[in-house]
């Protein structure tokens, strides 16, 4: 595929400059005029189908790329995060082609059309990755200003704030249980970054995971110390039960925990050994299993799943280390975004019954054609029927939203 080009717009200080005026016989240029730049969205604008189809020329799968975004950065969700609304027909990503570079929005895209629309329309640092979509399709919660929890309505595109988290320095990952009553999300508490747990001097953070009612944003915590708290998931199919994890170095900490909605019956889960590193767990569709990444213990290294119960330990794909991955409803094809640490050469599938991978497309993906998203990954989620993966890819030399067909 040839890389696409384009010619940047011009800048709001070269517009200004331009827009000042002298006029005749006047020695002091007039006061310059601002005018709104026109390719900036707003919210409810519409944007054209930009899909392509074409099949890699290693596998012979059918991809599509779903979005066209030259100098811009458009990516989508977190893997754990659903892509789209339950029925399968929007998809909600993540993107700066409406704003100033680096301040994303985000977009719905009609996946029978290809049609987009602009959801939101923030300029207070939103924070897109961590959006999630209500169980009912309707909504999408996200967070903006690193502590204000808000809620869009996917229909009417109506906003409102659920409330502002103080003091917080930075949410992670946010769910909405399955009965969209509250939703959960680890924060930080103080200014440290998580790659300090354990390892530096002054290691310990405060950190909580907050629970906040979707109906009033009333908020509690759940559980509060001085340990980094991060990846906090409802169970799909019981909302009473949340999975979260430990963060820092994987090889340091015990990662996946189980603890109930009400704060009783903390454990935990897929007990690692000494020096053996776990982590970018997440849920099966049915609520049933556990996923997870897992290197430097038991063998094969891969992705290995575990019964919610803690019982039936298995690998399910040979070769992973730290990538991202998912599962389809079906529980019978799994695709994950590296083998043995490599990120950029694509995604990779096995199927049940044999823990073999199998390249299933090539995805481009490299953090530095992600420069307002640092550690980039492709980030795969199977959608909805479980015969296609959404991902981010920078096949054309900017980031976009791409999706593979099995």
């Amino acid at each position: 595929m040839q890389e696409r080009t384009h010619e940047k717009p011009a800048t709001r200080r070269a517009f200004l400059k331009g827009a000042a005026v002298t006029a005749a016989g006047a020695s002091v240029a007039a006061p310059a005029v601002f005018v709104p730049n026109p390719d900036l969205g707003k919210k409810g604008k519409i944007y054209p189908d930009q899909r392509r189809k074409y099949r890699d020329s290693r596998t012979g799968r059918t991809l599509w790329q779903m979005t066209d975004t030259p100098g811009r950065t458009t990516v989508a969700q977190y893997a754990t995060q659903p892509m789209t609304t339950p029925d399968g027909r929007w998809l909600v990503y993540g993107s700066d082609r409406a704003s100033e570079r680096g301040q994303l929005n985000l977009f719905k895209m009609d996946l029978r059309t290809g049609v987009s629309t602009q959801l939101t329309e923030s300029n207070r640092n939103l924070t897109y990755r961590w959006s999630h979509i209500s169980p009912g399709g309707g909504e999408v919660y996200f967070v903006e200003d690193k502590n204000l929890f808000r809620v869009v309505n996917i229909e009417t595109l109506e906003e409102r704030d659920l409330c502002r988290v103080e003091p917080c320095f930075r949410p992670h990952q946010l769910t909405v249980s399955p009965d969209n009553r509250y939703v959960i999300c680890p924060i930080f508490l103080e200014d440290k970054s998580e790659d300090d747990f354990l390892v530096k001097q002054g290691f310990l953070i405060r950190s909580a995971l907050v629970v906040i009612r979707t109906s009033d944003g009333q908020t509690h915590r759940l559980c509060d110390g001085n340990t980094p708290r991060t990846h906090a998931q409802y169970c799909p199919a019981d909302p009473s039960l949340v999975l979260y994890c430990y963060g820092g170095p994987w090889w340091y900490v015990q990662r996946l925990w189980l603890i109930r909605a009400d704060g009783t019956g903390n454990r935990p889960i897929f007990l690692q050994t000494q020096f053996e590193g776990a982590g970018h767990e997440f849920w099966s569709e049915n609520g049933k299993t556990i996923y997870v990444f897992c290197n430097g213990g038991r063998q094969p290294q891969g992705l290995w799943a575990v019964d919610a119960d803690g019982r039936n330990e298995r690998c399910v794909l040979a070769g992973s280390c730290t990538g991202h991955g998912t599962a389809n409803p079906q529980e019978d094809r799994f695709v994950v975004s590296e083998i043995y640490n490599d990120f950029k050469t694509g995604l990779w599938m096995s199927r049940k019954g044999s823990a073999q991978p199998e390249l299933l497309c090539y995805t481009g993906t490299d953090p530095s054609k992600f420069p307002l998203y640092s550690g980039a990954s492709a980030h795969p989620r199977f959608l909805a029927d479980g015969k296609s993966v959404v991902f981010s890819g920078a096949m054309t030399g900017s980031g976009e939203v791409y999706m593979v067909e099995l």
